[in-house]
């Protein structure tokens, strides 16, 4: 049988009860550690570069360490890198988001039509 039913979902990441990471913030970073610049992965994600920017800045208050480092530039513009530590995140956030993708693959929802 065929359903129009789909199960969706959001999850975030808090650390010490402040939001830490989500799905914005990851696709943020993913950007940012494809093209090495908040303002191109801003231009992409077509998101202002202030809401860029206070997303990184608040990443990197609520963790125990910076998530990503800005450096302002000259004549080339600036240059963004995810830390180790943020890798890291990425990395766990994509296993626990592949879990829970696979697990509400699996749950059925079948309504009385």
């Amino acid at each position: 049988m065929n359903s129009n039913f789909q199960i969706e979902f959001r999850f975030w990441v808090s650390f010490d009860g402040k939001p830490l990471l989500g799905k914005g913030k990851m696709d943020l970073l993913r950007k940012i550690d494809q093209r090495g610049s908040l303002r191109q992965a801003a231009e992409e994600l077509r998101i202002s570069y202030r809401k860029a920017y206070y997303r990184i800045y608040s990443m990197n208050k609520a963790a125990k360490q910076p998530v990503v480092e800005l450096k302002r530039g000259g004549k080339n513009g600036g240059v963004s890198e995810i830390t180790t530590y943020g890798k890291k995140l990425m990395k766990e956030y994509e296993i626990i988001e592949k879990q829970l993708t696979d697990f509400i693959q699996n749950c059925k929802f079948e309504a009385v039509h």
